[in-house]
Formats: C-alpha cells, structure tokens, sequence
C-alpha cells in the first residue's frame, strides 16, 4: 500500500506541474456548468425577443374584411394582397414573402350557411418563428369565427364544451423534472469524466515514453500492479475531480443565477440533496476506475501521444450512443439495463433525481460497475506486463 501511495503521489505531481492539467481538470470544469446555464439562459431570451420583434411578410388571398383586420392590428405584421395566380413557392423562397392564406372565393357564402372552408396555408415549415405567429393568428380567428357562430345559433357557450379534462399529477414536480432532465446531467458528467481519464491515461503511459522516463519507472523496486494501479488512480482522480467540480458548478449555478424559474430552481435544489448526491458519486467512482483501465490497456502499446488518441478516441462512440439511448422515451431503468455500462448510469441518475430510485438495482448496478472497473484493471494490466509493449 506504501509503494502505492508513493507512485499516485509521483504520478499526480508530475501531472499538477502542468498548468494546463489545472487549467483543463479544475478551472473549467467548476465554471462549465453556470457558465452553459447562465449563457443558455440568456441567448434562448435574446433569441426570443429578437424573434418577437421581426417583421412578417404575409401574402393574403381572397382574405374577409375581418381577418385583414385582425392582422392589420399586429403592425409587426407587413401584409401584401394577392389574386392566387402568383407562384408562391417562387416568392417564399426568394424572400418576398414568408408565408401565403389562401381563403376560398367563397368563403363569405360557407361562412353564413355554417359550412367549413379550407384555408390553404403556403409556409416553409423550418421557419419555427413565422409559422408559430401564424399558427396563432389563425387560432384567435378560428375562435372569434366559432364565438360567432354560438351567438348565431343562441347556444349557450357550455353547452358546446361536452368534456373538460383535469389532470392531477400523482407524482411530485420533483419526479417531473427529474425524469426529464436527469438524463443530461450524466451526459456533461460522463463525458468531462472521458476527457479527464483520456488525457491523464495517455500522459502518464505514451507521455512517459516519450520523455524516455518509463523505464526508470518500471526499475523501482514497486511492482508493476503497484505502478499500474497508481497510474489508474491518477488517470481515474482527473476524471472524477472534474465530474464532482461540475456538481458543484450546478449548484452554485442553481443559487446565483436568478434567471431560472422558480419553480424549476426549487424542484433541482429538492433533486439535489445530500443522498442523491452521494449515490450519484458512488457510481462515478468505480465508473472513473473502469473510463481509466480501459484507457490504459488499449493505449500501453502506442508509441506516440498521437498514436495512443487514434486507439482511444474511437472508444467515446460507445459512450455518446447509450447515453443518448438514455435520454430516449421508452427506455426505462430496469433489470434488463441495470448491468448494461453508461446506460446504466445514465438511467440509474434519472432514477435517483427523481427520488425512485429501487434500492435493490441500485446495489446491484453499482456492484456492475465496480465488476467492470477490476476487469479493466486486469486487462491493463495485462498489457501493463507486457514489457515488450510497454517498452517500445
């Protein structure tokens, strides 16, 4: 255990002498998280705002006197009379207008003999801002025409409501939000983990190489799983230290920012107790072990820094792909993805969140996760022990 101690202390110096390592494993990862909280916030509100402010050019066809009203009220709105000859698409997509109602010629007759007439909408369905301010107009017209037509028929407004739905939550806001954004969160973790692991693994194995130091290393009188395992701790630690720094980058987010709603600032503080916390930490520990082996074994061989990134780097598409699996409707947290890697995690945070976590596929994940991480480890070392890998 000594000699252990002596190679993570050895190994975390050499790597904390390295400004940019602090800068990397430290310094951004504790300002990630408000930073991407705080900024979001603000440019999904100037996009919003710029939005609201623009100009739309609408194009009207055979449009009733009511309507044309309707619209003239919004002086965002720039309209221009058509016959319906025009080519429309020709004219939306050269910019003249953005969007075109076409109102049937009879329309007027339709409307006094209480039939329903088809408005032909031309529109560019990637323009989100546009067709949702038309949508709109055309909703308030829709209502305004349906008012009309109970005053017409003298029904009384409640008797044209058959059914009203009334939906109460059984589970807590709590349950909500955490079900629906605890799947990012791991997302930011996990990856920040990967790139802290990545690049400590690769310095303290192919670095040494190439510094020409690693077989003074291996001639201390330690031996090689002594190495390997402070190697792994380290490389594990520049992964861990960075996922735990950007929890508490959330957090402290969660109480300077005042942008954030309410409601949802509250329900994430709730999410984000003592409890969840530490359960969330236990899974990163042995997942940072299992990121820093698995590194490790497949980057002993290279010979080059550049040689080691082209064997590891391929390894974050079986990252990124269970963890978006993980933030798809459908796939739930149960005994058949408890023992599947990253999912698992991803899942099993969501869970935790949302305060429905099973004790039982707890334990049983977190007794995975640490599986994995020794079989990591073993294989690391395995070609940890081949010197004439290792030595090359």
């Amino acid at each position: 255990m000594r000699d252990l101690f002596i190679i993570i202390k050895k190994e975390l110096t050499e790597l904390l002498r390295d400004k940019k390592t602090i800068i990397n494993s430290i310094v951004l990862p504790t300002l990630l998280i408000p930073i991407l909280m705080f900024g979001g916030i603000k440019v999904s509100q100037m996009i919003q705002e710029n939005n609201q402010q623009k100009k739309v050019k609408l194009g009207l066809v055979n449009a009733p006197e009511d309507f044309v009203k309707l619209v003239a009220n919004d002086t965002l709105n720039k309209v221009t009379t058509y016959d319906g000859t025009e080519d429309f698409k020709a004219l939306i997509n050269d910019g003249t207008m953005q969007s075109a109602l076409v109102f049937p010629k009879d329309w007027q007759q339709k409307m006094d003999s209480l039939d329903v007439a088809e408005v032909l909408v031309h529109r560019n369905g990637t323009k989100d801002n546009v067709n949702g301010r038309i949508s709109k107009l055309m909703e308030v017209y829709n209502t305004q025409l349906k008012e009309e037509r109970i005053s017409k028929l003298q029904i009384p407004v409640e008797k044209m409501t058959p059914m009203i739905q009334t939906y109460k939550e059984t589970g807590e806001q709590k349950e909500l939000i955490g079900k629906r954004v605890g799947g990012f969160i791991p997302y930011i973790f996990i990856l920040t983990m990967w790139g802290g692991c990545l690049l400590a693994a690769i310095d303290l194995v192919t670095g040494e190489k190439e510094r020409k130091t690693i077989e003074t290393t291996l001639s201390l009188p330690v031996s090689k799983f002594s190495v390997l395992m402070g190697k792994a701790v380290v490389a594990s630690l520049l992964g861990f230290i960075p996922a735990l720094l950007n929890l508490t980058g959330l957090i402290i987010g969660l109480n300077f920012i005042d942008d954030i709603p309410d409601t949802f600032k509250v329900a994430l503080t709730e999410m984000l107790n003592p409890q969840s916390i530490i359960m969330i930490l236990l899974l990163l520990i042995p997942f940072s072990l299992f990121l820093a082996g698995l590194i490790i074994s497949l980057v002993a061989g290279a010979s080059t820094f550049k040689e080691a990134q082209s064997k590891a780097s391929p390894i974050i598409i079986l990252i990124i792909i269970p963890l978006v699996m993980a933030l798809m409707p459908g796939i739930e947290f149960t005994w058949a993805t408890v023992f599947i890697p990253v999912l698992n995690i991803g899942l099993g945070v969501k869970e935790i969140m949302a305060g429905t976590i099973n004790i039982g596929m707890y334990a049983a994940m977190l007794v995975s996760l640490v599986t994995f991480a020794i079989a990591a480890i073993y294989f690391s070392y395995k070609k940890f022990s081949d010197e004439s890998a290792i030595l090359s």
